[in-house]
């Protein structure tokens, strides 16, 4: 599938394929995060409503997403080997069409931090308030704000189905985090062998592979599904880098899960670089957002990722200079 973008955010205009693995590399405030946002709102959008109100639901997501500061002027195609199933046009922000004519995915999950764990009490008290109908009915409209792609993620790793699964996927996140997040006494706990670990003292890179280890017990990644990881190189030690890329490569292969990466981490890149052309080359595509004098570019850098690990080290150049004493 080809997801066109033309000017959402600071995005002029963008081309992407999701065809299994997509990784979008670059700098900071350069669109990595834009891309997967408005690709979920959309599929939220899509899924979450009957056929006459997803233009109206559409402009929920905006507001819950974006907090509706999208496009002024904007345009989003999805298209499948070149034939449109999907066109969503903004206007000062708001969605003012949404031209569905085709099934697009069945869900997207959005991992932006781990830190969604810290929230879950504080999920815990939203959620009962919302099924409290003596509560809503009789007192002041109850109103709290909180970002959208949080809850939506709390619901989905906290809420734990009838037929949650045990595979080889969770049997191996166990592993890698020696342990599990598991519900005792009405809380989630990380537990490591007879020890209950309340999740404020649990480890960022360990609850970011709980986030994982919860989505695949609950039956979250599966096919036809898009998962959405921002940045996941900004809690993991570079070793953990290399075990998650294995893993993501491994969701696509084995789970035809579709999965979306934007990172800036040499690391994680060249290993989802290595383990996808050992299984999932054809479809994997590789992208270079850069800022140029015309704004924002997007590049696909499949064929040649030389310009990106480039552009990653220009830091470490910076430094040798400063080093060398050279200005």
């Amino acid at each position: 599938m080809e997801i066109i973008i033309k000017n959402i955010g600071i995005l002029p205009k963008a081309k992407i394929i999701l065809d299994g693995l997509t990784v979008i590399a670059g700098e900071n405030d350069t669109g990595k995060s834009t891309v997967g946002k408005v690709i979920f709102s959309i599929i939220k959008a899509d899924n979450m409503a009957a056929t006459n109100q997803r233009q109206q639901l559409m402009n929920t997501m905006l507001n819950l997403v974006f907090d509706s500061q999208i496009s002024t002027e904007g345009e989003v195609i999805v298209q499948n080997k070149g034939v449109p199933i999907y066109s969503v046009k903004f206007s000062q922000h708001q969605c003012v069409r949404f031209d569905c004519r085709h099934p697009f995915l069945k869900e997207t999950t959005f991992i932006q931090t781990p830190f969604v764990w810290d929230l879950v009490d504080f999920f815990d008290t939203v959620l009962r308030l919302k099924q409290n109908q003596e509560f809503t009915q009789n007192i002041a409209p109850f109103s709290v704000k909180y970002p959208y792609i949080f809850w939506d993620l709390y619901i989905k790793i906290t809420n734990t189905q009838v037929d949650s699964q045990t595979n080889d996927l969770v049997k191996n996140i166990r592993h890698i985090i020696q342990g599990g997040f598991e519900q005792r006494d009405k809380r989630i706990v990380f537990q490591r062998q007879n020890e209950s670990i309340l999740l404020t003292n649990v480890a960022a890179g360990i609850k970011y592979f709980g986030l994982f280890q919860r989505l695949a017990e609950n039956n979250q990644l599966k096919a036809d599904q898009l998962l959405i990881i921002d940045e996941p190189e900004n809690h993991l030690h570079p070793e953990w880098q290399l075990l998650l890329a294995k893993l993501i490569v491994n969701l696509v292969n084995q789970h035809k899960v579709y999965v979306l990466v934007n990172s800036h981490s040499p690391y994680m890149i060249e290993a989802l670089k290595v383990y996808s052309d050992m299984s999932i080359k054809g479809q994997t595509h590789f992208y270079l957002n850069k800022l140029t004098n015309k704004g924002i570019e997007v590049k696909e850098v499949t064929e040649d990722l030389s310009s990106l690990f480039e552009a990653l080290s220009l830091p470490f150049q910076k430094l040798e200079k400063t080093v060398l004493g050279i200005s």
